[in-house]
């Protein structure tokens, strides 16, 4: 994590993201601009963090890891996204790790400074619960995909994260996503061109038929074949 000295900067991501709004505290005075490279922890297991962060530009993952070294995706999270509010506000071990996917900027405010000013500020603490709530349901709703096929998953993520017509989202971290192995992805992704519901380009994979890609995405269509994990 690196400290950016840039008011200019800092009060820009403010006022475009409207942060102000979240509390009654003078955010202005008590934020600070933070700044992760890719693969860099914004927050670790067992380790409560220092601050909470508004995540203002990048991409991250969060995700728990088994005794046996295993990863599995709770959630993909891109701005704006408040993080740390689980448990590291309350000074609590977080039982999940949050990792940035590409390079992250954050507003963020120190805990160890500013915890309790945050705890006893009313609008706070109502955005914070209403946050909580959206991102149990969200993961409650991640929770029930793991029992769908790679083929459901891929074709949602797809459809969610294309820009005109084009998946050019770095397929390594597409699978970590997904919780699937990268090579049981080229698989499926392989099959989808095959089948010409994609076409493979110099930029990504250009969807070529959206119908299809949402039957499968919606159950009406299955396209699975025998393939390892």
């Amino acid at each position: 994590m690196r400290k950016l000295t840039n008011e200019q900067k800092l009060e820009f991501y403010i006022t475009q993201n409207h942060l102000d709004t979240y509390m009654n505290a003078d955010i202005h005075s008590i934020a600070e601009l933070l700044s992760f490279e890719k693969n860099e922890f914004l927050v670790q297991s067992g380790y409560p963090s220092d601050y909470i962060y508004f995540l203002v530009s990048g991409n991250v993952i969060v995700f728990e890891q088994s005794p046996n070294d295993k990863h599995t995706c709770i959630s993909y999270c891109r701005s704006l996204t408040v993080i740390g509010e689980a448990a590291s506000l309350w000074n609590m071990a977080p039982i999940k790790n949050v990792k940035a996917l590409s390079h992250c900027t954050c507003v963020g405010i120190n805990l160890n400074k500013y915890r309790k000013l945050l705890l006893n500020d009313l609008l706070f603490m109502q955005n914070i619960c209403q946050i909580l709530s959206c991102k149990l349901n969200s993961e409650n709703e991640l929770s029930k995909t793991f029992q769908e096929s790679l083929e459901m998953r891929l074709s949602k993520f797809i459809l969610n994260y294309s820009n005109n017509r084009v998946f050019d989202f770095q397929l390594i971290n597409c699978a970590d996503i997904l919780n699937s192995s990268y090579r049981h992805l080229l698989r499926v992704l392989k099959l989808f061109c095959s089948l010409n519901i994609l076409n493979k380009s110099k930029t990504g994979y250009e969807i070529v038929d959206r119908e299809k890609l949402e039957m499968i995405a919606n159950g009406t269509l299955c396209v699975e074949r025998r393939t390892e994990n």
